[in-house]
């Protein structure tokens, strides 16, 4: 493969799987706002047979392939996705100072991530038992830590990296258009950020993050 095709591969790889993943846990995680047994049920809906293929194919693999490209063009000293470019204005410099930072931190979290819950639905963990661990463990002050550094992690290098990862799909072909990405790219971050931090503080403390939540246990 071409070191341009290795390039395109990076951008893609670093970026659209994650909308992929960001929608599936929407409509997986959410279930849980209507209490314990309704993510119960989406759980086990999603955790068996060509849901888990699916899991894999759009949400393990990629991650481990954006690993190894991210390694590689650190050692080749090869521009990340993200990284401004001559001609970009200043909201992407801006993004683009911190996404040098940002998505290593995002790899190892999502990394994490598979390791600690992935990992263990694969091996066979049942729904009620995810859904105890995800209680216990989200509760504590290390946990809601790594989940704020590792969300605003990912939110950020989707801000400055999604334009790239566009743009090498061929879905944005123009300056213009690459300029009004950056735009839909950062309202974005800052929705996931804002839903999945939501999400995780309702989990971990029963009250939400940015606002309260109640929910009637069924």
């Amino acid at each position: 493969m071409t070191e341009e095709r290795l390039r395109r591969l990076h951008a893609i790889v670093a970026t659209l799987p994650l909308l992929a993943w960001g929608a599936f846990h929407v409509v997986e995680q959410w279930a849980l706002f209507g209490g314990r047994l309704a993510w119960l049920v989406r759980m086990r809906t999603t955790s068996s047979g060509a849901a888990i293929a699916l899991e894999v194919l759009i949400g393990v693999l990629p991650i481990v392939l954006w690993a190894l490209l991210h390694a590689r063009a650190r050692l080749v000293g090869e521009r990340l996705p993200g990284a401004s470019r001559d001609g970009d204005g200043a909201l992407a410099r801006g993004l683009g100072a911190i996404e040098p930072w940002a998505s290593p931190v995002a790899i190892g979290f999502l990394l994490w991530h598979v390791g600690w819950l992935w990992g263990a639905k694969l091996l066979g963990a049942q729904p009620v038992e995810l859904y105890d661990t995800l209680q216990r463990t989200l509760g504590l002050p290390w946990a809601l830590v790594v989940h704020a550094i590792g969300l605003t992690a990912i939110a950020w290098h989707l801000a400055a990296a999604l334009p790239d990862g566009l743009e090498a799909a061929r879905l944005v072909r123009t300056a213009p258009g690459r300029r009004s990405a950056y735009v839909v790219s950062v309202a974005f971050g800052a929705c996931l950020l804002v839903l999945y931090a939501q999400l995780v503080g309702w989990i971990g403390t029963g009250a939400g993050t940015f606002w309260p939540i109640t929910v009637v246990p069924r």
